[in-house]
C-alpha cells in the first residue's frame, strides 16, 4: 500500500517535533497544541498520528527498540555456545540507542515535578520484558509448567527489565564524563547467571 506524501510528511514533522520537546520537558508534562505547533502542523493532523503525546513518543522509540530487540535477538541465535557473551556484545546496542536520545531519556526518566512515574521507563521495561520473553524462546527454554513457575518466570524478567532501567537512569544523570563501558559491565554483571544458561539437549 503506497503512503500519502503529506501523511509521510506530517508523521516526519511530529517524530521531529516530540523528540525535540520530550528533550526539553517530560512527556507527561507535554501538550498536543505544544507538538502541533512545533511541527507546523494543526492538531486535527496530530489526531490523525496519535491519541496523544505519550503515544506517540512511544510510537517514534517503539520503532527504534524494535530493531533493537531484533538484532539482539539474531545475535543471540547465532551464538547459541556462549550466549552470555552475545549479551555482554549486544547489550551495547540499547545503550547506543538511549545514548543517540540522551536528551530525551535523561528528562524523561526523571521523575516529574508532580511525582508522577515515567511513561519512558515504563515504556523500557516492557520493551525488555518482551525481548526476554522472545529471548527464552530463541535459547530453547522449557515452557513454565505451572502457574508458579509462570510466576516465577514473569516476576524475574519485570525484576531484570526495571532492574536494567535504573541502570541506564544512573547512567544518564550521572556526572561527566559518563563511562558507557563501565555502565555496561555492570549492567550486564548484575545479571543473574541463570538468564546465561542455555537448556541442556
Amino acid at each position: 500500500m503506497t503512503t500519502d506524501p503529506r501523511f509521510a510528511r506530517s508523521a516526519d514533522a511530529l517524530a521531529r517535533a516530540v523528540l525535540e520537546l520530550a528533550a526539553e520537558t517530560p512527556i507527561e508534562d507535554i501538550a498536543v497544541t505544544d507538538i502541533a505547533r512545533r511541527a507546523g502542523v494543526t492538531r486535527a493532523t496530530f489526531y490523525n498520528h496519535a491519541n496523544g503525546p505519550e503515544e506517540l513518543l512511544a510510537r517514534v522509540l517503539g520503532a527504534e527498540l524494535d530493531q533493537v530487540r531484533q538484532e539482539f535477538l539474531d545475535s543471540v541465535s547465532s551464538h547459541l555456545d556462549d550466549v552470555e557473551g552475545a549479551w555482554r556484545e549486544t547489550a551495547g546496542l540499547l545503550m547506543d540507542h538511549i545514548d543517540s536520545h540522551a536528551d530525551v531519556y535523561r528528562t524523561g526518566l526523571s521523575q516529574t515535578e508532580a511525582g508522577r512515574g515515567s511513561m519512558l521507563a515504563l515504556l523500557l521495561a516492557n520493551h525488555i520484558e518482551g525481548t526476554l520473553e522472545r529471548y527464552r524462546q530463541v535459547i530453547g527454554a522449557p515452557e513454565p509448567k505451572d502457574d508458579a513457575e509462570r510466576a516465577r518466570a514473569r516476576i524475574a524478567a519485570a525484576y531484570l527489565s526495571h532492574g536494567v532501567v535504573g541502570g541506564y537512569r544512573a547512567f544518564l544523570t550521572g556526572p561527566e564524563p559518563r563511562d558507557r563501558d563501565l555502565a555496561l559491565d555492570v549492567i550486564v554483571g548484575a545479571t543473574p547467571r541463570e538468564w546465561f544458561a542455555t537448556p541442556t539437549p
